[in-house]
């Protein structure tokens, strides 16, 4: 095993600013008219079996109906709001013996549409209404449901069927072909939901024709858990998500002013990102910026943030932090926040000072990449409010998450669940100084898993300033399978939750900072071939130790900020938010919130190495890590 540097981090103290309070979020930088660009995630349209046969008790204690209105609601639950989802079904409203009208009893209850709280409220009572009633007409619903679908982009159709199809012609099968024969970028998943031998067969072929995948289900977990895999195999994007900003190229003095919020920005080419921001010398600022990356990048990219008065240098009066990525990640993160204490301070004019992001990620020629900027204030105000963080998630609702933002809440326990190869879920745990955190991931590769040189299975954990921590002293956050098969298992931890003070050193591993802490799990650098293999995971959480009486700051992120509701620090106005090092499912600032996404891209699929050879010759049969070294 390579053993892993330390880090070694600089934070520059908090500067005596001059008086003044924090802009409202009515001053808060200029939105750009839409988010960066990127291709539109894929478009999704199930199909749901509601024939007669579903309404048979064999599910588990429950009817098929039942069992598929459970699973299907669970889908539009947890849709990201970006994500174009349609639902059609067949078999539910003709109740008569006439074939040639069964076999037309196909519709759209929902077209295809992103799933924003009122598309969402509206699936869900139509869902809640389903009878089963008629036939089976899959061929016909499967030509309909491609309609559905438009004609361009990725789109994917996930039919859930308890049989076959009972109106052919046209045969299911044929009409799989027939789509793929004119050339439609679509595939087409199927559940078989109870189905008897007979009928797996069809099924399978509609799968198999179009590039798909089959999978059983036979009660209502199991199919809550297949359909959620299929949706996440396509949504397994890291959703980034914020109010849209332009950040200035050339440097602090024609930067446009942020608000605590998370806003959303890109790099291009190699060009620094910089922001103005206002703090008052009585409060302590966070920055944390998270660079996407949809199509790869190098080993040894560097983001870095900072933040002091403007000057004619690097603004790194107030922090300075950077994280150096060798791979094995979707995304690069790096967050700091501003000490307190006598002599640590440099005033700046009018309480304005510098966040400067730099960019080391992308080059010249290089494709946009989406940058999240999380901005946090903490104060007296935000203190007494206290922090307030969402419940913890049990059984299917633990599923992980997108993103920082929608990153799903546990609490100490074992959860499990399925991911396709090319999925990185997140979750978040509340951590308090003086507790211990301990995180064991394992994950069950099938035999015919198909391997390459620098496929593993990788753990990270991000603090509360969302950058990574060591995982172990003696092992690594990534392990290569090196042919291995059966289950393997990746521990980080125990780390004790420590809290720096004035005058202390930062801890080298990332664990001094209390809040919310972040752990994401995948199957890193996958071969081609294994993409979208559905594999069990599971996730076991452990929370020990007391904690200890102290004072930790508790930051505003934003007045949109999700289940954590509490007043905004002392001289911003309107409702607001604290939570302590978190931004909760939203995460946004105040006003319109977007999010860039991309259905096939690479944010999803993992960072592609440059010079591969020499990497294999140093990596075979050893975990590798990701490296963060923290600079002045």
């Amino acid at each position: 095993m390579h053993p892993r540097p330390r880090r070694r981090r600089v934070l520059a103290a908090v500067s005596v600013l001059l008086l003044g309070a924090l802009l409202s979020p009515s001053a808060t930088a200029s939105a750009s008219p839409a988010a960066p660009g990127t291709p539109e995630p894929a478009r999704m349209d199930l199909v749901l079996d509601l024939s007669g046969s579903m309404n048979k008790s064999d599910a588990g204690g429950q009817t098929r109906l039942a069992a598929a209105k459970q699973a299907v609601t669970r889908i539009i639950d947890t849709a990201p709001e970006q994500a174009p989802l349609g639902l059609r079904v067949y078999g539910a409203t003709y109740l008569g013996k006439d074939k040639k009208q069964g076999c037309a009893d196909t519709q759209q209850v929902l077209p295809v549409t992103a799933m924003d709280r009122a598309a969402r409220a509206d699936a869900k009572k139509r869902v809640a209404g389903f009878k089963a009633v008629g036939f089976t007409p899959i061929g016909v619903s499967l030509r309909e449901a491609a309609k559905d679908l438009g004609t361009s982009g990725k789109r994917r159709i996930v039919l859930v069927s308890d049989g076959d199809d009972t109106c052919a012609p046209p045969p299911p099968c044929e009409v799989a072909r027939e789509l793929k024969a004119q050339g439609v970028d679509l595939a087409v998943d199927v559940v078989g939901f109870r189905t008897p031998s007979s009928a797996r067969a069809q099924l399978k072929c509609i799968a198999d024709v179009t590039d798909g995948s089959y999978a059983d289900a036979d009660d209502a977990d199991s199919l809550t858990d297949t359909l959620g895999t299929l949706f996440r195999k396509a949504w397994r994007t890291y959703h980034a998500t914020g109010k849209p900003v332009v950040g200035s190229l050339n440097g602090c003095q024609d930067a446009p002013l942020v608000t605590p919020g998370q806003y959303l920005d890109k790099f291009t080419g190699g060009r620094n990102l910089y922001y103005k921001v206002k703090k008052r010398t009585d409060q302590r600022l966070q920055v944390s910026a998270t660079a996407v990356a949809e199509e790869g990048y190098e080993r040894g990219s560097i983001i870095v943030v900072a933040a002091g008065p403007a000057g004619d240098g690097e603004p790194r009066d107030w922090l300075r932090e950077f994280d150096q990525s060798m791979g094995w990640a979707n995304i690069i993160s790096t967050g700091g926040r501003s000490t307190p204490g006598a002599g640590n301070e440099k005033p700046a004019p009018d309480d304005t000072g510098c966040i400067m992001v730099e960019n080391k990620v992308t080059r010249s020629g290089d494709k946009a990449m989406p940058v999240e900027l999380l901005v946090g204030i903490a104060d007296k105000t935000t203190q007494s409010a206290g922090a307030r963080t969402p419940k913890p998630r049990t059984g299917t609702y633990a599923e992980g998450g997108f993103s920082f933002n929608s990153a799903t809440p546990i609490g100490p326990g074992t959860h499990r669940q399925s991911i396709a190869v090319g999925e990185a879920p997140f979750w978040r745990v509340e951590l308090k100084a003086g507790q211990k955190l301990t995180v064991k991931a394992g994950v069950d590769i099938p035999e015919d898993f198909p391997h390459s040189a620098t496929t593993g299975w990788g753990v990270t954990v991000y603090n509360a300033q969302r950058e990574s921590t060591m995982c172990n002293e003696d092992n690594d956050a990534t392990e290569l399978f090196a042919g291995r098969t059966g289950h393997i298992e990746r521990v980080c931890g125990p780390w004790e939750i420590t809290e720096q003070g004035d005058t202390q050193s930062p801890d080298p591993n990332g664990y001094d900072v209390p809040g919310t802490y972040y752990i994401q799990a995948q199957v890193a650098e996958p071969d081609e071939k294994a993409k979208g293999i559905v594999v069990p995971i599971s996730l076991t959480v452990d929370v020990s130790g007391t904690p200890t009486s102290g004072n930790s700051p508790v930051f505003f992120f934003g007045d949109d900020v999700a289940d954590a509701q509490g007043p905004p620090p002392s001289g911003e106005n309107g409702n607001g938010n604290a939570e302590e090092g978190a931004t909760g499912d939203k995460g946004a600032a105040g006003g319109a919130t977007v999010a860039a996404e991309d259905d096939d891209s690479l944010v999803g699929e993992l960072a592609l190495p440059i010079g591969i050879g020499a990497g294999v010759l140093l990596l075979v049969g050893i975990g590798f890590y990701t490296v963060r070294r923290r600079r002045a």
